[in-house]
């Protein structure tokens, strides 16, 4: 049986804290009509213990048969913590069989930068086993040549948006350290995919937040649309590019790892 805090005012509890789900994962269970007093005395304060914990966090949102819906306030109150959290979350899992939120979570779901998936009623077990699952090992294998001033990627399956969290995570204190990178090396058999559309979103996010930072970037590939990719990225990259064969690897990396002028007098 599930169990949970209850969060009462003197009237019935429209929040309930659920307390049986891994560390990362917090569980909400909202009945009766949800008020803006319940959003600041419940729901925020819930969300910013998780992250003074965790830097990612996931969401259960359990909209049962005994909800309701949200008063003028709690709406207002609802769209400043989609806003102040908007980045906090890499899973949100939405339980319910109102058709209003789920057209509404399906619609605007793909803005979220994390994963975002619509479960009824009868599916509560799916929804916690989904949302309780192991943070994935990634589809992106990447190397940090400090040295040489150089990261390598190796994308392999479709890409997610953990993937670019755990590549900002380690490329971002050093770039921020040293101003940028030599180079970057790309090797794939094939043209990325991406697990979904805020894998995508994920993707370009990265490429608008560092590519002013990256001198050069060698893509290695045999794949011929890939290898057309130098002459559309001259118009979005500030980086030099260019496309090498596989057998062309090393002298790629030795390319991409030649210091510029400037950084070679430094």
């Amino acid at each position: 049986m599930e169990r949970y805090r209850s969060f009462r005012r003197k009237e019935l509890p429209m929040i309930e804290v659920l307390t049986d789900l891994p560390d990362r994962v917090l569980g909400l269970r909202a009945s009766g009509e949800v008020t803006a007093d319940d959003y600041k005395t419940v729901l925020v304060p819930a969300i910013e213990e998780k992250l003074t914990r965790q830097t990612k966090v996931r969401l259960l949102y359990v909209l049962g048969d005994e909800f309701k819906g949200y008063t003028g306030g709690a709406a207002w109150e609802d769209a400043k913590v989609g806003m102040k959290h908007l980045t906090s979350f890499d899973r949100i899992a939405v339980v319910t069989d109102v058709d209003w939120i789920e057209k509404m979570v399906r619609a605007f779901g793909f803005a979220l930068p994390g994963e975002v998936r619509v479960f009824g009623n009868d599916d509560l077990e799916p929804a916690r086993r989904w949302i309780s699952e192991p943070p994935s090992t990634g589809h992106l294998s990447f190397e940090l040549i400090q040295e040489k001033s150089v990261l390598i990627l190796e994308p392999k399956g479709e890409l997610e948006s953990a993937d670019f969290e755990r590549l900002s995570a380690k490329v971002d204190p050093y770039i921020e350290e040293t101003g940028g990178l030599e180079g970057m090396l790309i090797v794939t058999e094939h043209f990325p995919d991406w697990d979904d559309f805020s894998a995508l979103g994920s993707h370009l996010r990265f490429v608008r937040d560092h590519h002013e930072k990256i001198r050069r970037i060698a893509i290695v590939t045999n794949d011929r649309l890939v290898s057309a990719l130098p002459r559309i990225a001259s118009r979005f990259v500030k980086a030099e590019v260019r496309a090498f064969p596989m057998s062309g690897r090393d002298q790629a990396l030795r390319w991409v790892g030649e210091r510029s002028t400037e950084n070679a007098e430094a």
